[in-house]
């Protein structure tokens, strides 16, 4: 077996603490259900795991460990995600002043989640600590007298996002449900104001969390 049994069950339990925490992808994956339901809800969700897949293979490939060792490259990347997170959470409410749908694209069902999943891509890409995450947390697990230490990293990457799937479901399963009877009432446009909200503060908070 290419990773120790001992440590993948203390990192199963370690990816469940973690699941069960809540931050900004669940926050990001809330909004978009809340504005535009299930579909899109999924459609974030797998945007978010590709974002994921994306961190995986550079923290075992290395790339992660250069963008750690150069400040300006990672203060980069932060502030481009943030000031992506309030460009969404801006559009969102202006559609919602408007009255208009927002953070999907012109018209389409397709289009709408076809958006849902590039803007949970890149929300989740443009984020620096996911990166950084994989590369610090995911080697506390990886015994190098097994096996290749990036082979370990590309088994034990994957299975965070893949244990997140059932709580993600219930997530959203909630979020479509207070959505779909606020939409059938007056308040049903609102729903993008409060996703807009709610992207606004999550790239303030990145904004904030900068060193300086």
């Amino acid at each position: 077996m290419p990773v120790d049994p001992s440590l993948l069950s203390g990192y199963l339990l370690a990816c469940v603490v973690l699941v069960l925490t809540p931050g900004p992808d669940m926050a990001f994956v809330l909004g978009q259900t809340l504005s535009g339901g299930a579909r899109r809800g999924w459609a974030a969700t797998i945007g978010v795991f590709t974002g994921a897949s994306v961190h995986i293979l550079a923290a075992a490939a290395g790339v992660a460990a250069l963008v750690a060792a150069n400040p300006l490259l990672f203060t980069g990347l932060r502030i481009i995600g943030a000031l992506y997170l309030l460009y969404l959470g801006f559009h969102a409410i202006r559609a919602a002043l408007r009255g208009v749908g927002g953070l999907g694209e012109a018209g389409a069902p397709t289009t709408s989640l076809i958006a849902a999943w590039r803007q949970g891509f890149l929300t989740n890409l443009l984020n620096p600590k996911v990166g950084l995450f994989f590369l610090a947390f995911v080697p506390l697990f990886v015994d190098p007298t097994r096996s290749a230490p990036w082979v370990q990293m590309l088994i034990l990457g994957p299975l965070l996002p893949a244990i997140s799937i059932p709580f993600f479901a219930v997530l959203i399963a909630g979020a479509a449900r207070i959505a779909g009877r606020l939409r059938a009432s007056s308040a049903g446009r609102w729903l993008d104001g409060a996703a807009g909200t709610l992207f606004l503060g999550l790239g303030v908070r990145m904004l904030a969390g900068m060193p300086r």
